[in-house]
C-alpha cells in the first residue's frame, strides 16, 4: 500500500549480532526478514536477543498506540485502559473533531485516524522477550 508505514509493535531479533524485523511463526523458531521478505527461520533458542517496540503518543492529552501512518495522518488506539469514561464521551462526539475519524470497536478498544499534527509526544517503549539468566563470573 503506497504511503502506508506500519509504526507499532514492531518485532526485532538479534541473530548473530545483527538486527532483523521478525515474526514468531510457531513457538520455537522465529522468522526473520530482510528488505521485507522473509529471509531465514532461526530457533528461538539461537537469537542473541528478542523484543517488541511499542510507539505511543498523546493525542487530546491522552496517551495512545501509534499503529500506523499514512497520508499525513496517524492510526491510533487504546484497549481497556485510562479513562474509560471520557474515551466513551469524546468518541461520542465526533462533531468536535471533524478532522478525526473516531472509530469504536467494542466497549473497550477505541480507534481513530488522526492528522500527525494533532499527536505529540511520541516515545518508543522495549519490551524483551527472552528471559535468560545474566552472565556472571560468579561460579
Amino acid at each position: 500500500m503506497p504511503g502506508h508505514r506500519r509504526i507499532s509493535p514492531a518485532e526485532y531479533a538479534v541473530f548473530q549480532g545483527e538486527v532483523y524485523p521478525a515474526a514468531e511463526r510457531v513457538p520455537a523458531d522465529m522468522q526473520l526478514y530482510r528488505d521485507g521478505t522473509p529471509w531465514r527461520l532461526v530457533p528461538i533458542a539461537d537469537l542473541d536477543e528478542w523484543y517488541t517496540v511499542r510507539t505511543y503518543g498523546t493525542f487530546l492529552e491522552h496517551e495512545f498506540e501509534v499503529y500506523h501512518e499514512e497520508d499525513g495522518t496517524y492510526f491510533i488506539g487504546v484497549v481497556g485502559r485510562g479513562d474509560g469514561h471520557w474515551l466513551a464521551e469524546t468518541w461520542a462526539k465526533p462533531e468536535e473533531h471533524p478532522e478525526v475519524g473516531f472509530q469504536r470497536m467494542d466497549q473497550f478498544t477505541f480507534e481513530a485516524t488522526v492528522p500527525k499534527d494533532m499527536v505529540s509526544d511520541l516515545r518508543e517503549v522495549r519490551t524483551d522477550s527472552l528471559n535468560r539468566p545474566k552472565e556472571t563470573d560468579e561460579f
